[in-house]
């Protein structure tokens, strides 16, 4: 790679307001390999400020806005029509005017992005001739950004190596959407140099529905810390700890009849959940139901920077997740670091971190309570031995896939082009 490229990273919030602290592990692995790390945070408002400390080659712009909805997102469908390449019509937009309008209404958000962040560019003093490679975060609206900040950045003399996505849920899944659609799919893949999910499922997924873009299709998993010290995980009381945001696809909702069944079998356990949501009164009132309120702590938001203190210091016996979509849960890696046995539900990329019977047990999307109760009971049952042998393999699991200090040096090279300075 060309001395003094910079690096332009297309995120959605990071590092302004919450969200996306998935970022805060890769950053520093970034700000090592380029000599100029970019940061472009595209769907923020004008009140969010910087919450996240950056490394000191690192540069924020807030470009763009919030995604719009109602009669402001109905506003974007006619400009968003006279923007939209020809490329990146589809046969189910000329079905679907709904698809036609949300493919205008992608594109029209992309350019006003863009022009906002064209006005930015001056203030960068990148020299004609000077070297760039575009990263955007999400195959989403951030990607179609990349393709017009590339086009921008060569009218004016800059040499941009390559372009690349990673992707995610959201924005890989298309059967998962409200029309079965994800806007300029077959454009995206055309332009960008190579997309890369976080998880295998997903890339597989990617493949089968664009197969003519197979070869620029690759599974690059996230990583996490090393946490150090790994939990003492507890066995009298059986602890059930869950992280997530309390939102309907999560369905911590059914944990307290889960809860309730283990303990109407005898086994002492008890559950704690970290996160909070606007599914927290739904929660609170399932477990009034269950009857389980005495063994049951919802402990609300935790900072990111506090949960593996938190979840160490909890002595918890498994993990689990019941969740009815994911890509490759952080929140797994994390926990899987600590040496901690997991219980979830096979979507996604989820078997990629659970083996099912080695350091957990994996549950159908669409698991019954009973199902998840006897997986658990199993867990509980293991021998001293068996659940030590689960213990081992989740930090094994980790080690091998999701340890970020071999995941993104790998990645800064293999996908960005760089490699990071050794001091």
């Amino acid at each position: 790679m060309p001395s003094a490229t910079s690096l332009f990273l297309l995120t959605s919030f990071y590092p302004l307001s919450t969200g996306e602290e998935f970022i805060e592990n890769e950053i520093g692995h970034l700000a090592h390999a380029f000599d100029r790390v970019i940061v472009v945070a595209t769907q923020t408002s004008p009140t969010d400020v910087i919450t996240r400390a950056v490394p000191s080659n690192v540069e924020v712009i807030a470009a763009g806005g919030a995604l719009p909805s109602g009669l402001a997102a109905l506003k974007e469908v006619l400009p968003g029509l006279s923007q939209l390449p020809r490329e990146a019509l589809s046969g189910d937009a000329a079905r679907n005017p709904r698809i036609l309008a949300l493919d205008a209404m992608f594109e029209n958000h992309a350019h006003r992005i863009a022009d906002a962040l064209a006005a930015e560019l001056p203030g960068l003093r990148l020299a004609p001739g000077s070297h760039a490679v575009i990263y955007s975060f999400w195959f989403h609206v951030q990607a179609r950004l990349a393709m017009l900040l590339a086009a921008d950045l060569r009218s004016r003399g800059v040499v941009v190596d390559r372009i690349v996505s990673r992707a995610h849920r959201y924005d890989l899944y298309e059967g998962e959407t409200k029309y079965g659609h994800i806007p300029e799919r077959k454009l995206l893949l055309g332009a960008l140099d190579g997309v890369y999910p976080v998880s295998e499922q997903g890339s597989r997924e990617l493949r089968r529905r664009w197969p003519a873009f197979a070869d620029k299709i690759h599974t690059r998993h996230l990583g996490t810390v090393d946490p150090g010290e790994q939990a003492v995980c507890a066995r009298s009381p059986f602890h059930l700890v869950s992280c997530s945001n309390l939102v309907p696809v999560k369905r911590v909702d059914r944990l307290p009849v889960i809860l309730a069944g283990l303990r109407s079998r005898g086994i002492d356990v008890v559950w704690t959940h970290l996160g909070d949501g606007p599914q927290m009164d739904a929660v609170r009132e399932a477990v009034e139901r269950a009857g389980v309120g005495e063994w049951t702590d919802l402990r609300g938001h935790v900072p990111n920077t506090e949960v593996l203190d938190v979840e160490r210091a909890l002595n918890p016996s498994c993990f689990i997740n019941l969740s009815s979509s994911e890509g490759l849960p952080v929140s797994m890696m994390e926990v899987a670091a600590l040496g901690i046995p997991i219980l979830a539900t096979d979507v996604g990329g989820v078997a990629e971190i659970v083996h099912d019977g080695v350091n957990g047990k994996l549950l159908p999307a669409e698991f019954t309570d009973a199902q998840a109760v006897d997986a658990l009971a199993w867990l509980a049952g293991l021998d001293a031995d068996a659940f030590q042998a689960a213990r081992a393999a989740s930090r094994q699991v980790w080690a091998a896939g999701f340890d970020q200090a071999k995941v993104y040096p790998a990645f800064c090279a293999e996908v960005l082009g760089a490699e990071e300075s050794q001091d």
